[in-house]
């Protein structure tokens, strides 16, 4: 194989034993072979419908000489559509296979049926278990289904020997913590049962169930034997050293790039197998020294090691934390990029570069801007979109010698792609740098929702802008039209008011001297019959009333309260109804003369309604002065109408009646007259001259009530000379 050649391994996720002990086997390699390496993380089949990731994105923009799949953690079948699926995805490439075997492409499958065997004949013949706890993997998970039927295969095979053999299984995820669970269910479920050994389908697990019996307080759950599967570094260092069976890893690299050799010269060989191995340690309950698995690790080297991988993990779990605290807490990416210096230094990466996309999309875009790059000790920060680059010339650039090892990593949230992150780094900060990017890719995430929503403000604030100048434009306009409106009933009234006077005037001056004649032309003849002389006599009276009634003379000199009070006494003693006067404010009227006159018409108006229309025995006018405002009352004891009610909010507009009753019969015609007649809409109109307040209260039961509340300006007292202020 040529230098300068570029493969990619691709795996799930670097934060995960078996597939980091994967990944140094053919970095160590490619190292040794001067060939380029990018471990491409977060592509697979596993899930239907998550979105760009689904559909391999990376195969768009790498440029590749041939490929690894790790099809062992990228699917969970042995075979069907998914392995097909994948199989048509790189059939344009060289690809070998690591885990399952895929028709059409080398694959490398471990061979673990007689080790799994070799494990159960230990575990029963050696140490004479009898009763057994399985802790598999997902139910059609290849791996785990293999394991599962030789360990079901054993038991039926021993039972028919034992008798008392009994075996318990559950499924679990290939997780540490799965394995705990799995473990604390069952001793909570069985307290009193026994478990002589617990066989887990991988390493993990078996790790979680041994610190799961030590924390359990029962002594005899502490003597319980447990065996994993993958023999990952941990599984020696663990407390006790762990009984697996070792999967061939340290020699999948070779294996594979001899295989990826092949593939790129078109020798493809179907199937590579590689045999796996029973390696007994003391968590089995056999005597362990580790001098016997390896004559040049002493027990010393092993515990420093231990200490050491511990004390490095401590401190950059620390590291991690203290950096998912303060991107929880920052509001830019620039805030962002500032922080990934320091902790990418702590872990000692030698490279980093973190890519976003353009827009947020379910898709992979063919071109990234580059927000961070770490070169060394160097950095560089880039503004969003500053430096964008095409992502299928961007791989080249990125390594530093042929011997290079790159991890990619898709920063995602949900189904929508936010970016890139690639890296080079020891291997163990790998899992680190996995973990933290769940951290950077919620930042993202938060950050472009925050920028969305800034957006979104200013986009209303804009619209609220534009909206604000429409209202008061349109609150000019109507303003402008109401003062408008204003001035014409005002000068209605005003003409209405001179008309008024002028047949005040006509009558007092013209008519009613030409009856006050004819009244003593009739005393005078003797000849006139005295009905005729009276009925002239009537005649005179009533229209000297019907002169005042139209301008009342006395307003203009005598004042509001003057006026109303004759109103009232010349109602009372012409004897249409009583009429009680109030006058509760100050001597003069705190109103204009058009606002004493329109005043007066109200009052005027609704005494007469009340005389014509309610048959009241009885009537009560009442002015008040309050703070602010006065207010003018006339109530009358009638039969009240409930269709000229009005709202007490009603601004007087000539339409702004109360809705008729639903329960209503239809109105006759007369009754709409009385509901929108010509005094009811006189007295609006007068009342908007004030700028008053409105309402009539009526009903058959207790009579009507006119209301109108005037707004007034307070008075303001002259300071006082020489007072100083």
């Amino acid at each position: 194989m040529k230098s300068g050649t570029t493969i990619a391994l691709y795996l799930n996720n670097l934060d995960e034993e078996y597939q980091r002990a994967v990944f140094h086997a053919v970095r160590k390699e490619t190292e040794r072979l001067g060939i380029k390496l990018i471990c491409v993380q977060g592509e697979n089949l596993l899930n239907e419908g998550r979105g760009a990731l689904h559909e391999f994105p990376s195969r768009r923009f790498l440029r590749l000489d041939g490929v690894l799949l790790l099809t062992s953690v990228l699917v969970d079948c042995t075979e069907g559509e998914k392995l097909a699926e994948l199989r048509e995805r790189f059939s344009d490439i060289p690809a070998v296979s690591i885990g399952n075997r895929l028709t059409g492409l080398t694959s490398i499958v471990i061979r673990t049926r007689r080790s799994m065997e070799a494990l159960m004949e230990h575990l029963i013949e050696a140490h004479g278990y009898r009763k057994f706890l399985y802790i598999g993997g997902p139910a059609e998970h290849r791996d785990n289904t293999v394991r599962e039927h030789v360990f079901r295969s054993a038991i039926r095979e021993k039972k028919q020997k034992y008798p008392e053999i009994e075996a318990v299984e559950a499924n679990g995820d290939f997780v540490e913590y799965s394995g705990s669970e799995i473990v604390r269910n069952f001793i909570l479920e069985n307290p009193d049962r026994r478990l002589d050994a617990i066989v887990a389908a991988n390493d993990n697990m078996a790790i979680g169930a041994l610190k799961e019996l030590r924390l359990h307080p029962g002594t005899r759950w502490h003597k319980c034997a447990v065996t994993g599967f993958d023999d990952v570094p941990q599984a020696r260092l663990e407390k006790p050293a762990l009984t697996t069976v070792r999967q061939p890893l340290r020699e999948l690299g070779p294996v594979a790039m001899k295989a990826m050799f092949g593939a790129i010269h078109g020798e493809n060989e179907s199937v590579i197998h590689a045999d796996s191995k029973i390696i007994i340690r003391s968590s089995c309950g056999c005597d362990f020294e580790p001098s016997r698995e390896t004559a040049t690790t002493t027990l010393e080297q092993s515990l420093d090691e231990a200490e050491y991988r511990n004390i490095l993990s401590e401190r950059y779990l620390r590291e991690s934390g203290s950096l998912g605290q303060t991107l929880a807490m920052i509001g830019s990416t620039e805030e962002l990029c500032a922080h990934l210096g320091p902790y990418l230094q702590s872990l000692n990466v030698a490279s980093f570069r973190l890519f976003l996309f353009p827009e947020r999309s379910v898709h992979i875009p063919d071109e990234a801007c580059l927000l961070y790059e770490k070169i060394g000790n160097g950095e560089r920060m880039f503004a969003a979109g500053e430096e964008q680059v095409a992502l299928s010339e961007l791989i080249e650039t990125l390594f530093t010698d042929d011997r290079s090892a790159i991890r990619l990593l898709h920063l995602s949230s949900g189904e929508f792609q936010l970016g890139l992150l690639l890296w080079e780094a020891e291997e163990f900060a790998d899992p680190f740098i996995c973990s933290s990017a769940i951290f950077i890719g919620n930042t993202l995430h938060r950050l472009e929702l925050l920028k969305r929503e800034k957006e979104r403000m200013r986009h209303l604030e804009h619209e609220v802008a534009l909206r604000t100048a429409d209202l008061i434009k349109t609150n000019t306009r109507l303003a402008e039209e109401a003062n408008r409106r204003i001035k014409v009933e005002a000068e209605v009234l005003k003409i209405s008011e001179m008309e008024r006077l002028r047949f005040s005037l006509d009558l007092h001056d013209d008519i009613c001297q030409r009856l006050a004649g004819i009244s003593m032309y009739c005393k005078a003849m003797p000849s006139v019959p005295a009905e005729v002389a009276e009925m002239v006599n009537e005649t005179l009276t009533l229209t000297r009333r019907y002169a005042h009634d139209s301008f009342p003379v006395e307003l203009e000199d005598l004042g509001l309260d003057n006026a109303l009070r004759g109103l009232c006494d010349s109602i009372e003693k012409a004897g249409d109804m009583g009429c009680l006067y109030n006058w509760n404010a100050e001597e003069r009227s705190p109103l204009s003369r058009e606002g004493n006159i329109n005043v007066y018409r109200i009052v005027q108006e609704a005494l007469q309604n009340s005389i014509k229309h309610s048959s009241a025995k009885w009537a009560e006018v009442t002015v008040t002065r309050e703070p602010g405002k006065l207010t003018v009352r006339i109530k009358d004891d009638g039969i009240g109408n409930p269709l000229i009610a009005t709202a007490i909010s009603d601004r007087l507009e000539g339409s702004a009646v109360a809705e008729q009753n639903a329960q209503a019969k239809p109105l006759t015609g007369r009754q709409l007259r009385r509901k929108n007649g010509l005094g009811l809409t006189s007295m609006r109109y007068r009342a908007h001259q004030l700028n008053a307040a409105f309402s009539i209260e009526s009903s058959p039961d207790t009579g009507t009530e006119v209301t109108v509340t005037i707004p007034v300006k307070e008075a303001v007292a002259a300071p006082l000379m020489g007072s100083g202020i």
